[in-house]
């Protein structure tokens, strides 16, 4: 057994401090004595589970059997849509946990959760219906949730089957996936299977339905934008043109004129200022000719003239006739001299293209030269203009940016628009189903075996935290060793307990006797009458109780060797824990070995032993120690045996009793009464709740404390050696009574009767 660390041990006055310290170390528990301690605690094991179990099985058998159907979705963030867009009008879903519970939560909404009563009708289905209960008028008395005044009857009932049917479901989510399971549970297994499948129906309506909305929104919002962009753009392309004409600032192939004509007189300076440059390039080389005297024939310009080239030609052609005629005809032939006049007048006219060709050098020279002054003049003109209108086009092109900007953006809300609208139509949910929900063929609540086995487990469970708990708490003597480390003193034996049975075939035995027995001739009753437990020791000797008393007479005998005691008193902490008994017992087990045994009633109050064997006595203990009667008559003897007994007649007047325990005639009749006898065994009153059993310990010369098995508190010990510590050098020890040898085994195996069954008759001593 357990002991707990607050037991109280007492220990003698003059024991060591090491002792002390050793008996208030903590045992140790181990797997046996945990064994033990159920064992002998079965009914507390047992009990728990079994009320767990008929409650569980109550509850199955009362409970609505359920089956449950699984619809399958799969969250898709990363789902294209059917409209394929340059530019998303409304971005898709997250990739992130809290994305896929928003979704899982949607699923459980209310607004799908109407949507599908109101699809199936189930505000009228007799399931999803609230039924009235025993236990809803008590609530009706702590709620406050009343139907408000003026409801639609129909509104409450939708209310309620929505309510009702989010009991019955289970939205969850596979892992970290992005698939989530819808499960529905119904009495009818095709319902169940039709509800999984119409909720997710329902979220993807649902889906649709809030893209759908929210695309219209984004719609009419760009419709609005555009509006309002588009007249900003009329408005900032107005102010460009007005701003051009304003300041002359017309643009002609996206350049403006000023800048055009700058351009143009630009290129036309540039060819003017080549073209004067060639001519005085002619007129310098015709001057230089002219200077030097040289040939101009060799001009290029001459050169390149046709007229010359047809006069020298002609020129040649002639001079040949001349020298022809002349070598012919004489140099003074009138031919010859027709020839020569021809030749002198060819070239006479080749000199003079050639004059006319110098002049007109000198001539094209000086008409570049004006042109290319006049185009300078213009070109510095418009130079002038340009930069006088320079500030004008900073400013133009602002006006030009601010238009390109309006326009832009117009553009591209102008196309998201019709992306908007076009895709109001084809919206697609961004979810699917993987598996669509089955019929289920078996229940699914409630699951008889597991709520069975769990019962069962934490029935076992708290049974054996009860039993743990209830052995902890029990504080009540088990063992001869308990006994020990609380009292500090030897415990002698250990008394069985006899069973009913036994005790009354032996009662039967003695009804033949009752006819014979007289009380008024014989006070001490034959043994056949008196209790089987009084003399039980000497008529069963092969039991385990005759052992138990031969073992507290071994250790009054072994104390007889060493010191020559008298008086032994057999009391107990309190009453009914087998004193008596005992002492009776142990008197008889002296007087068999021919000891002068007396055995004395000293519990005047309550005389149990003289009830049990001379009920009929007049006189006793107080009569003699008052002098009122002489011993010899007040003696009774047990042929038998040769023991003797004093016995002690019932007594009212308390104030004798307690003027006599604690006076001197006690102790004057005790101490004449050791001249006689060998030995004195005295029943004593209980220490506790009686003085008179403190006063009989002191004039005591040995004490045997009775403790009844499971029976004596320990902190009724502890309290009784308290009681006892003037007397306690004269405490033989501690005897445990009335125990169960069949239940002691789950307490001290090598005492109980499993042990010492091939050495004694435990059956009938023990059998209740």
């Amino acid at each position: 057994m357990l002991q707990r660390s607050s037991d109280p041990i007492y220990r003698a006055p003059d024991e060591p401090a090491s002792h002390a310290a050793e008996d208030w170390k903590t045992p140790t528990v181990d797997l046996r004595e945990m064994t033990r301690i159920l064992r002998r605690r079965w009914k507390a094991v047992a009990l728990i589970p079994v009320a767990l179990v008929a409650l569980a099985l109550a509850y199955v058998l009362s409970v609505d059997t359920l089956y449950t159907a699984t619809s399958t979705v799969l969250v898709d963030p990363r789902r294209a849509n059917v409209v394929e867009t340059n530019q998303a009008v409304l971005s898709n879903f997250g990739t992130d946990d809290a994305t896929i519970e928003s979704q899982t939560l949607l699923i459980q909404s209310v607004a799908i959760l109407q949507r599908v009563v109101d699809k199936l009708k189930l505000a009228s289905d007799p399931e999803f219906m609230p039924h009235p209960g025993l236990l809803d008028p008590v609530k009706a008395l702590f709620s406050s949730s009343t139907p408000a005044e003026g409801s639609n009857p129909a509104d409450t009932a939708r209310s309620r089957s929505v309510e009702i049917l989010q009991r019955r479901m289970k939205v969850t989510r596979q892992g970290t996936t992005f698939l989530v399971d819808i499960n529905i549970s119904s009495e009818v297994p095709q319902k169940a299977a039709a509800i999984a499948n119409a909720l997710a129906e329902g979220y993807f309506e649902e889906q649709v339905r809030a893209k759908y909305d929210a695309t219209r929104i984004a719609a009419n919002w760009l419709n609005g934008q555009i509006d309002s962009l588009k007249s900003r753009v009329v408005t900032s392309e107005q102010a460009v043109e007005d701003y051009r004409t304003a300041n002359n600032l017309a643009v002609s192939q996206g350049v403006t004129v000023n800048d055009q004509q700058i351009t143009d007189l630009n290129n036309k300076v540039i060819s003017a200022r080549v073209q004067t440059a060639e001519a005085r390039a002619k007129f310098d080389q015709v001057q230089q000719m002219a200077k030097s005297g040289s040939d101009p024939g060799g001009i290029n310009a001459v050169i390149s003239s046709e007229m010359v080239s047809k006069l020298r030609t002609q020129y040649a052609d002639i001079a040949k006739n001349s020298a022809d005629l002349s070598s012919k005809y004489g140099p003074r032939h009138p031919l010859v001299a027709n020839a020569r006049a021809q030749l002198q007048d060819t070239q006479r006219l080749i000199n003079e293209e050639i004059q006319r060709i110098l002049q007109s050098t000198k001539h094209d020279y000086d008409i570049a030269l004006s042109r290319e002054t006049s185009l300078k003049e213009s070109f510095d003109k418009l130079q002038g203009v340009s930069s006088i209108s320079g500030q004008a086009q900073v400013r133009l092109h602002e006006l030009q940016r601010e238009a390109e900007a309006n326009r832009t953006l117009y553009e591209s809300y102008l196309a998201r628009y019709k992306e908007a609208s076009a895709q109001e139509s084809l919206e697609m949910p961004d979810s699917r189903v993987v598996t669509k929900a089955s019929i289920p063929i078996r229940p699914s609540s409630p699951k008889t075996m597991l709520i069975l086995g769990l019962a069962m487990m934490l029935g076992l469970g708290a049974g054996t935290v009860l039993a743990f708990l209830i052995d902890y708490l029990d504080g009540r003597v088990k063992t001869l060793q308990q006994a020990e480390q609380i009292s500090g003193l030897p415990a002698l034996a250990a008394l069985p307990l006899i069973g009913v049975r036994e005790l009354a075939g032996r009662a039967k035995r003695g009804r033949g006797d009752l006819d014979n027995y007289d009380p008024r001739t014989i006070r001490l009753l034959p043994p056949s009458l008196q209790p089987p437990l009084m003399r039980y020791a000497i008529e069963e000797p092969g039991t385990f109780f005759a052992e138990a008393i031969r073992a507290v007479r071994l250790a009054i005998q072994r104390t007889l060797r060493i010191d020559p005691i008298k008086i032994v008193v057999v009391t107990s902490a309190l009453d009914g824990e087998g004193k008596t008994t005992l002492a009776a017992n142990l008197a008889l087990s002296l007087a068999t070995l021919g000891i002068r045994t007396l055995l004395i009633d000293g519990d005047l109050r309550n005389p149990g032993l003289t009830r049990a064997l001379c009920p009929h006595a007049d006189v006793g203990l107080l009569q003699v120690a008052m002098g009122e009667a002489s011993l010899e008559q007040a003696l009774l003897l047990d042929r038998s045996t040769g023991l003797s007994i004093l016995p002690s007649p019932a007594v009212k007047d308390d104030n004798a009793i307690t003027e006599l325990m604690f006076s001197e005639r006690i102790t004057d009749l005790l101490d004449h009464l050791r001249q006689r006898y060998e030995l004195i065994i005295i029943d004593s009153p209980p220490l506790v709740p009686l003085v008179d059993g403190r006063a009989l310990a002191e004039l005591a010369d040995r004490i045997v404390l009775a403790l009844a098995w499971d029976q004596t508190p320990r902190e009724v010990v502890s309290h009784t050696m308290e009681l006892l510590a003037p007397v306690h050098d004269r405490i033989l020890g501690t005897v445990l009574t009335r125990v169960d040898l069949n239940k002691l085994q789950f307490y001290d195996y090598y005492r109980s009767s499993a042990y010492l069954k091939p050495y004694g008759t435990p059956a009938a001593s023990v059998a209740r």
